[in-house]
């Protein structure tokens, strides 16, 4: 015959199974360094409340209600928006190329191409109505990276800079919020951009202080924490490294990498691309590295590094480091291009203002994937090319600071040339 619990007994159980519940919901959550949670990501399904239209995506958030509209973002070339009721709706971010393609039942009344945003009207009362946006170039095409712009004038050259090199959309690798009201400067940035940008989550990005309006900003403005996208045989990784996290399989990061096959199990998909903001690796020399800029702490590093190796990623692209670095880590080729404020060129002018007049002098520079049918991605650098005129962050006055040179002449002249243009 069982013995019957004693209360202390049955209370210490209880703990116990408490203890288990709350370790398994802190795996599958995650913690963040310093200790935090790790934020909830943002919702892919919506409903209008006064209108009561229903939207469910693939490839896109929802932003605001606009009055009698729902506006969305999309993080993929080729989003998809199921939607129930009578609707009108604005999607940003999309490809002024990409056509619409509209299967199940309903209709649509119009569709209105305004550079990346589309407005489109419709009804769908009687059942389901299937918004999907297709590129031409899925087979054939290019794309820039480069991180640490900040929000304003630069991110707006790289942008710019990106589509003169032929690049059908630009991943953006953190740190986008450098300083007061870049929250507002990416989203005005962005809406005026001249091709669509994916976005990892830099360690700028995270939250403000205590600011409740800007504590999960990025999420609700730019793109989520950790996402994947296809496009032409080529899968594309978005991995938040923008914080130490434990476990390292936990949160959200964890539960996307656990639906990454092997390369060799994913059919129709020939290579992998994953963009993040904090690399594995430190590539600059040792005399070179006077801060801890890589996610090596923790052993954390090292557990990434096997996963993406595991699943046969072709190339990690990185940010946070104000280089352009390539190199070959342990079987994992690593790009690090976060000269988005192209502060190097900067520091190689040592202050003189004649020297932008050459654009041959420029050592800034964007990294350019080409995508070709059957093949994997192939890399190569280009100038950035940033105009002296372009260099308007207050980021700039704290970099030169730690830099020897003489370059009061050159920054009180970029102030008057920002003042004078803001």
């Amino acid at each position: 015959m069982s013995t019957p619990f004693s209360r202390r007994e049955f209370l210490g159980y209880l703990a116990l199974v408490g203890a288990g519940v709350g370790a398994n919901a802190l795996a599958m959550r995650g913690m963040r360094i310093p200790l935090a949670l790790e934020p909830r990501g943002t919702r892919h399904a919506a409903r209008h409340p006064d209108r009561g239209f229903a939207v469910h995506a693939d490839g896109a958030f929802p932003l605001a209600i606009d009055e009698d509209a729902y506006a969305w973002r999309a993080f993929a070339p080729e989003p998809v928006l199921r939607i129930e009721g009578d609707f009108k709706v604005t999607l940003d971010n999309v490809h002024p190329l990409a056509a619409l393609d509209v299967s199940g039942s309903g209709i649509i009344s119009e569709e209105k191409v305004t550079g990346l945003m589309r407005t489109v009207t419709g009804n769908s009362a009687k059942g389901t109505l299937t918004l999907r946006w297709r590129v031409p170039f899925a087979k054939s095409y290019r794309f820039a990276a480069i991180g640490d712009t900040g929000g304003d004038r630069e991110l707006a050259w790289a942008l710019q800079r990106a589509k003169q090199l032929g690049a059908q959309f630009l991943l953006h690798l953190g740190d986008l919020y450098y300083q007061p009201n870049d929250d507002l400067n990416v989203a005005r940035t962005l809406s005026s951009a001249p091709l669509p940008t994916y976005a990892a989550i830099g360690n700028h990005d995270l939250v403000r202080s205590f600011d409740s309006e800007l504590s999960h900003w990025f999420e609700r403005h730019v793109g989520p924490r950790n996402s994947s996208f296809s496009l032409g045989g080529v899968q594309f990784i978005n991995l938040d490294t923008a914080a130490d996290t434990i476990p390292w399989s936990g949160g959200a990061r964890g539960a996307l990498l656990r639906q990454i096959p092997s390369l060799d199990d994913n059919p129709g998909i020939r290579d992998y691309v994953v963009f993040t903001h904090r690399p594995v690796i430190d590539l600059r020399q040792a005399k070179d590295q006077p801060t801890d800029h890589s996610i090596k702490n923790w052993g954390e590093g090292t557990w990434l590094h096997s996963q993406l190796l595991h699943r046969g990623v072709g190339a990690v692209i990185n940010g946070h480091i104000h280089g352009s670095l390539e190199e070959d880590d342990r079987g994992l080729r690593t790009f690090i291009a976060g000269e988005g404020l192209a502060h190097l060129d900067i520091v190689a002018s040592q202050g003189a203002i004649g020297w932008f007049n050459t654009p041959g002098n420029r050592v800034a520079k964007i990294l350019i994937g080409e995508v070709i049918p059957q093949a994997p991605v192939r890399y190569h650098w280009d100038a950035l090319a940033m105009p002296l005129s372009v260099h308007c962050s207050h980021r700039l006055r704290e970099d030169m600071a730690q830099i020897p040179g003489h370059f009061d002449e050159l920054l009180v002249h970029l102030e008057t040339i920002c003042e004078s243009s803001s």
